[in-house]
C-alpha cells in the first residue's frame, strides 16, 4: 500500500487546470434503516452524489472560460446586460440556466504525482460559480464541479493512470 501524494495535476476533460489553491470534495450516499419484526436492523444504500469545489487563484477571463464555458461570451458577443464585448479574451456572464444554456459535462480527474499517478475521478461533471472572495491581496473564485453520472455509472472512481480503456 502506498500513500497518494501531490503535487496534484487537475484535468477537466482535456483541459489542464492550474493555479488551484484548494480542493474540497463532497460525497454523500443516501441510505435508509429498516427494523424487521425479528428485531434486526438493515441499512439499505440508495442514491449517491459527489461534487468537487476548486479555489482558483487564476481568476481572469482566460482561466474562467476553461471551467465556465456555459458562461463565456466571445469577443463581439453581447452580455446579458446589453453591452458588447470588445476584448480578444471575451467575458464571463454568469446568468441563470435556461432552455438555451448549453451545459458542458466532462470528467474531472485529480491525479497524484508518481509514474503512473493515482487518479480520483468525478464522473461527468458540470460547473457553476460557487463563490467569489476578495482579500487584501487577491481575488479567488470557487468553482463547483457537480457530478452528473448516468444512473448506471459511478459518481466517483479511483484508478491508476493509464490503466483503463474506453469500451466501444
Amino acid at each position: 500500500m502506498a500513500l497518494v501524494t501531490g503535487a496534484f495535476e487537475l484535468k477537466w476533460g482535456d483541459t489542464t487546470l492550474t493555479d488551484i489553491s484548494e480542493i474540497d470534495v463532497e460525497y454523500e450516499q443516501d441510505s435508509e434503516t429498516y427494523t424487521t419484526v425479528q428485531h434486526t436492523t438493515r441499512e439499505v444504500d440508495g442514491s449517491q452524489s459527489a461534487s468537487v469545489t476548486l479555489t482558483l487563484l487564476a481568476s481572469d477571463t482566460a482561466a474562467l472560460r476553461n471551467v465556465l464555458p456555459q458562461n463565456f461570451v466571445a469577443n463581439g458577443g453581447v452580455l446579458s446586460t446589453g453591452e458588447t464585448v470588445s476584448n480578444a479574451n471575451g467575458a464571463i456572464d454568469v446568468t441563470p440556466s435556461n432552455c438555451t444554456t448549453s451545459v458542458v459535462h466532462k470528467n474531472l480527474d485529480i491525479i497524484g504525482c508518481g509514474n503512473p499517478g493515482q487518479v480520483f475521478r468525478l464522473v461527468n461533471a458540470r460547473t457553476r460559480v460557487d463563490s467569489v472572495d476578495f482579500d487584501d491581496k487577491i481575488r479567488t473564485i470557487m468553482v463547483k464541479f457537480i457530478g452528473v453520472p448516468d444512473s448506471s455509472e459511478a459518481s466517483i472512481q479511483f484508478f491508476t493512470e493509464g490503466t483503463i480503456n474506453v469500451v466501444s
